[in-house]
Order: C-alpha cells, then structure tokens, then sequence
C-alpha cells in the first residue's frame, strides 16, 4: 500500500482577499517542501484546532492570509484569524518549537496579484529554513 503524501506547507487564503486575476496555483513544490493551498471562506472560520491538525498530520508550518485589519468583510473575521494563530505560536513556544511554523500575513484584495504570491513564497521560505517538523522527523526514525 502506498504511503499518501501530506502537504509540507498548507496556505489557508481567504476568497475575500484573492485579487482578480490572482493565478496562485493551488499546490506546488518549492525549496523541496509540497506546498498545498486551501481556500476557506473567511480567515475566522479557521478554527485553532483545525490549525494544529495540520501540524500533527505532518506539515512543516501553516500559513493563513486574511484581510488587512479593520478590512474584513465578514467584519471580525481577519482580527479572530490573527489571534487563533497567536495562541497557536504561543503553544508552540510552550513546548519547544519554534512558533515561526504558523505564518500570519495580511492581504489587501486591491494589492496587485504579484504581491499575494511574493507574500505566500515569503511565508514558505520561513516555514521550510525551519526544516522538517521535529515530531514527524522523530517518528520516522523509530
């Protein structure tokens, strides 16, 4: 049987800031890591648990892109967004880990859709110079 492959990197990008004419493809590899990207409906719908879901499945880092602060058009949607992946970052630190594995990026939808990408590949750099995600790493050599 065999083994399916899990994402390195997962982009959680809110369709409320994807630009027209935006060509983010929707998974790709980059510095040797998978990158897949997930639409959700509003960077609020994201919930913590969903977040940390990702890492214990094996990704390297997360990313979630949301609207500028105050531009949300679900209204709090980008400000709970932002606070969920601080206490993401902070339970990271709490156990040794760097909370650098969960990304946060702000995107205006009038930004021109070069910079939405410039913004993810920023963001997957980051996550991938941390290398592989120690947990997944220890199990793999047991």
């Amino acid at each position: 049987m065999s083994e399916t492959l899990s994402p390195d990197v997962i982009v959680y990008l809110c369709t409320n800031c994807i630009p027209q004419g935006a060509n983010l493809p929707r998974q790709w590899n980059q510095d040797g890591a998978r990158v897949l990207v997930r639409e959700v409906p509003c960077s609020g719908k994201m919930d913590g648990q969903y977040l940390l879901r990702a890492l214990e499945g094996g990704a390297r880092g997360f990313c979630v892109v949301a609207c500028p602060t105050g531009d949300c058009r679900l209204s709090e949607g980008n400000y709970r967004a932002e606070i969920r992946v601080h206490t993401i970052r902070r339970l990271l630190s709490e156990i040794g880990l760097p909370p650098e594995r969960a990304q946060f990026v702000h995107f205006p939808r009038n930004d021109p859709p070069r910079r939405l990408e410039e913004l993810v590949q920023g963001a997957v750099d980051r996550i991938c110079a941390m290398g592989e995600y120690p947990i997944v790493e220890q199990s793999r050599q047991a």
